[in-house]
């Protein structure tokens, strides 16, 4: 008989990786890469939506307002500091810290 990891579980588990990928992205953008602002928007829009369906608001909070500020700022003024905010609640997230109610079916 094979197991199932509940969604929400595995969710939660993924929020660690979405932090490694967010620092990617912002590093990738302070470096001048050219599409790194698009990827950047195009990762924070789907982190937005997804912590939202599962209940992780804050997250889901902190990516909205972090993807407008990328979209409007030019990229030299963007610095560490901004990304901070949401690494910490994914981090929080991920350990369960976060109080999240799984969004029903």
């Amino acid at each position: 008989m094979t197991s199932r990891i509940d969604p929400y579980v595995a969710y939660r588990l993924q929020l660690l990786q979405e932090g490694q990928t967010l620092r990617s992205f912002w590093e990738q953008l302070g470096q001048g890469d050219p599409e790194a602002r698009e990827r950047l928007a195009k990762f924070l829009h789907r982190l937005h939506g997804t912590s939202g369906t599962y209940g992780f608001d804050r997250v889901s909070e902190l990516a909205r307002s972090l993807r407008e500020v990328v979209v409007a700022r030019p990229a030299r003024i963007l610095d560490e500091s901004l990304v901070e905010p949401l690494v910490a609640a994914l981090l929080e997230a991920s350990l369960g810290q976060e109080a999240a109610e799984p969004a029903s079916p």
